[in-house]
C-alpha cells in the first residue's frame, strides 16, 4: 500500500492528545447520537414507511431507507441544535483513514456523525436490510470486516449497526446475533424501551497497522412494518 497524507491528515495531525480526545468525544456524544437515530426512524416509520408494503420487492431498498433515515436525522439535529453543535450528521461519509492507496476511493459509512473540531473523527453507523431474523450474512460481514477489523471506527471505541427488519422479531435477531458473536448482548438502560443491544469486541490493529481501541458496538433492530 502506497499513499501520502491526505489534506485532513495534514490539517488535523495526530498529536499526543489526539486519540484521547477522540475517545472522550465519542463517549460524550454517544447517547445523543443514538437517540436522534431512533427518533428519526420513528418519524420515518409513521410517515412514508406506513404507506408502503415493504414485504413486496423494492429496488435499492437499503440505500433508499438509509438516505431517508438520514434526512430525518438531519431534520432533528437542525431543529434541536439550531445548526450549532460539536457534531454534524452525514450520509455516505468517507473514512479516509481506511483508504487503500492514493487513488482508491475511501470506504464510506452509511450514516454517521462527524466531529466538527476534528473531521477525521467519525461516530460511524452501518445499515443493513434484514429480511428475516436468520438472514444476517450481510449484517455480520459489516460487523466483522468493517467494525472489528478496524475499517470503521479507527479512532473511536463506539459505533452502531442498524438492522431494518422486514419480518420476524427483534428478539429473534438478537438471539441469532448472540449465537454468531458468541456473547450475551447487553441492553443499555438509556434505551430500555428500544430494541437496542450492545456487543463488545477486543481489537488489535487495523489492516493498515494502526492500533485500535476496543469497540462497543450498538445493534439497533428497527421493525419496518406496522404492528
Amino acid at each position: 500500500m502506497s499513499r501520502r497524507a491526505a489534506f485532513r491528515e495534514q490539517a488535523w495531525p495526530e498529536d499526543p492528545v489526539f486519540k484521547e480526545l477522540a475517545l472522550k468525544w465519542a463517549e460524550a456524544v454517544s447517547e445523543q447520537v443514538l437517540d436522534w437515530v431512533w427518533r428519526a426512524f420513528d418519524a420515518l416509520r409513521i410517515g412514508p414507511m406506513a404507506q408502503v408494503d415493504l414485504t413486496r420487492s423494492a429496488e435499492q431498498l437499503e440505500r433508499d431507507l438509509a438516505n431517508l433515515h438520514f434526512i430525518e436525522i438531519q431534520s432533528l439535529w437542525r431543529r434541536e441544535t439550531d445548526g450549532f453543535s460539536a457534531l454534524s450528521p452525514g450520509h455516505e461519509i468517507p473514512e479516509f483513514e481506511s483508504r487503500h492507496s492514493a487513488q482508491a476511493k475511501p470506504p464510506a459509512h452509511d450514516l454517521g456523525f462527524v466531529h466538527l473540531e476534528n473531521p477525521r473523527v467519525i461516530w460511524p453507523i452501518e445499515a443493513k436490510v434484514v429480511r428475516k431474523p436468520c438472514a444476517l450474512s450481510a449484517y455480520l460481514t459489516d460487523v466483522r470486516e468493517k467494525f472489528v477489523a478496524g475499517i470503521a471506527a479507527p479512532f473511536v471505541d463506539q459505533g452502531a449497526m442498524i438492522g431494518y427488519l422486514l419480518a420476524g422479531t427483534a428478539r429473534e435477531v438478537f438471539a441469532s446475533l448472540e449465537s454468531e458473536l458468541s456473547q450475551t448482548l447487553k441492553h443499555p438502560s438509556a434505551f430500555a424501551a428500544r430494541d437496542h443491544r450492545t456487543s463488545f469486541h477486543g481489537r488489535d490493529k487495523s489492516p493498515f497497522g494502526r492500533a485500535l481501541p476496543d469497540l462497543l458496538l450498538h445493534h439497533l433492530v428497527m421493525a419496518c412494518f406496522q404492528g
